[in-house]
């Protein structure tokens, strides 16, 4: 065999060649880190990219809801605008009628007008309002004044074909106003016997204003209280009455519903699924509170005595002539809706809910419990006088009762037991914040077992030393003929495992330092939401305590107390 010898030239030349290659080994490390650090910058920039959206699309949407609410608003006080001006083209002769009602009858109260100027001014009248009932009756009245009994029967009986009952209540006052209380009670008869008590005109409101203000002389002979308890035992033995009061009553006392905002609570509400269970729940306690206020400050304010009767005269009969009727009723429910939802700054949710509340006493007929409702709840849509709306709360108090105690009963079955946090991808559950030390020990434990995921992911032992390991085993294969080749390799290998060692090293050191921070940050969320429930544990019971207040208070209403008893001799010397 022939035997080959290798000169020391080329020896020189393979321990290049293999410095050479030792090099691009080293040099294809550092670029395999280069390369894990981009895409470590990657995911960084992946990560912040996606919080900057979801905070982006918030604020989107926040601006989306606000543009909408502007819109809404501005479209309301529009149609406000528009719906006065149709109002006065369609009804304004209406309001002059109206307001010739009023002022021929103060004129009267004080003679300064002669007969025949209030004559001639209630022929026009009659003559410009072809459709009106108080345009007959102004006639009537005038007849009456100037002692002309075959106009007065005339205009009396147009009157009322057009509309008796209002007719018939409109004469009820005017003879009260000019003390002929006879006369009064005897229009005040008429006006009940036409009564049906499932259906029933708004009108009915001033007449329970002249009742609660004893107006017709304390209402001595019983017939609008006797009346009164009539209608109701009639409505009461209808099937699904009691019912149908719990829900009408139901829907109103909702629509008084409390807020509670997001930022009372700022860590249940950032870490608790639980927190919009929470949140209704605590709205209606505070709602009690409310509730409470409402009610007493109507019962709290002051009711006109004896002496102030009379002016009360002028006020029912201003509800009676100025009210508006079934005619305008739909431009009216129009308008009121825009007026709430200008008054809720475009809150449309919040007008809506109002406005269903008050929606009652927009209805050209309705039953009498309906009537109370309405009184109850919304009496300056219908010009109610507070004495009658104590009335109307006093004689609704079993409706109202069973409504409130419902919904509350409802809304404490809905107090969550479990209270769920969430932190990161780590949940546990409380109660009241007692097993805070074995939540902040689940806690740890799920810090623990990311911090030993992140840290076994760590490893110097990777795809490129496996390739240098294995370069330098073949180097010292082919390095046989000298010592110098095998040990440069394994000196070049053994450097770069060192460096990956180091590396691995600070790694392993910085995702301690990074775990130890989220664990000490996780911590603190946890301890501030534990507070906040124990907060919100405590505010629940202290608000949801409030309810009695608001039972014990209805309870004691008695609607006996709530009508003003004047006797007759009274009245006639303040009119």
């Amino acid at each position: 065999m022939a035997e080959y010898t290798i000169s020391s030239a080329n020896l020189n030349v393979i321990e290049g060649n293999l410095r050479t290659m030792a090099n691009q080994i080293q040099r294809l490390a550092n670029n395999v880190d280069s390369v894990n650090g981009m895409v470590n910058t990657v995911d960084n920039k992946v990560n912040f990219l996606s919080s900057s959206l979801n905070q982006l699309t918030e604020e989107f949407r926040l601006f989306v809801e606000e543009s909408k609410r502007i819109a809404i608003l501005s479209d309301a006080k529009q149609n406000v605008v528009m719906l006065e001006q149709e109002i006065e083209k369609e009804f304004g002769y209406y309001d002059k009628v109206r307001k010739h009602t009023v002022g021929i009858i103060q004129a009267t109260d004080i003679n300064v007008v002669r007969k025949e100027t209030i004559a001639n001014a209630t022929e026009e009248l009659m003559i410009s309002a072809p459709r009106y009932w108080l345009a007959p009756a102004l006639i009537a009245l005038s007849a009456w004044l100037s002692d002309n009994k075959e106009l007065a029967e005339r205009a009396l009986k147009e009157a009322m074909r057009r509309d008796d009952e209002k007719t018939s209540l409109l004469f009820c006052l005017i003879s009260r106003r000019a003390g002929r209380l006879d006369g009064s009670l005897t229009w005040l008869e008429r006006y009940f016997a036409m009564q049906d008590p499932t259906k029933m005109e708004r009108k009915v409101i001033v007449v329970l204003d002249a009742f609660a203000c004893g107006l017709f002389g304390g209402d001595s002979r019983g017939i609008c209280a006797d009346k009164i308890r009539a209608w109701l035992e009639e409505l009461s033995e209808r099937v699904g009455f009691v019912e149908a009061q719990r829900d009408q009553w139901s829907k109103a006392i909702l629509g008084k519903t409390a807020t509670v905002s997001d930022n009372e609570f700022p860590y249940l509400h950032q870490n608790s699924p639980t927190w919009e269970s929470l949140k209704k729940v605590l709205s209606w306690a505070k709602t009690h509170n409310d509730i409470y206020l409402y009610f007493s400050s109507i019962f709290n304010m002051r009711v006109e005595n004896v002496t102030s009767v009379a002016a009360k005269i002028d006020d029912l009969l201003d509800s009676l002539v100025t009210n508006y009727d079934s005619e305008e009723l739909p431009i009216r429910q129009q308008l009121r809706k825009n007026r709430l939802i200008i008054e809720e700054q475009g809150d449309a949710a919040r007008a809506d809910a109002r406005f269903e509340a008050e929606a009652s006493s927009y209805e050209a007929y309705e039953d009498f419990s309906q009537h109370l409702t309405s009184i109850a709840l919304a009496p300056q849509s219908s010009n109610a006088l507070v004495a009658t709306q104590k009335l109307a709360i006093s004689l609704s108090k079993d409706w109202i009762l069973n409504a409130y105690e419902d919904i509350t009963v409802k809304s404490r079955s809905e107090v969550p037991l479990d209270i769920e946090i969430k932190i990161s991808e780590w949940t546990g559950i409380t109660r009241d914040g007692s097993n805070e030390l074995e939540l902040q020990q689940s806690l740890n434990e799920y810090v623990d077992v990311l911090r030993d995921k992140a840290l076994s992911s760590i490893k110097w032992f990777k795809p490129n030393v496996i390739i240098a390991i294995i370069v330098a085993l073949i180097i010292s294969v082919l390095g046989l003929a000298t010592v110098f080749v095998p040990l440069l390799a394994i000196a070049a290998v053994g450097i770069y495992i060192f460096s990956e060692k180091s590396k691995a090293s600070k790694n392993m050191e910085s995702t301690k330092s990074q775990m130890e921070d989220f664990r000490k940050k996780s911590l603190e969320i946890l301890n501030a939401t534990l507070a906040e429930v124990v907060d919100f544990r405590r505010l629940y019971d202290e608000k949801d305590a409030e309810y009695i207040k608001v039972v014990d208070f209805l309870q004691e209403l008695k609607p006996e107390q709530y009508i003003t008893a004047v006797d007759s001799q009274k009245i006639r010397q303040v009119i």
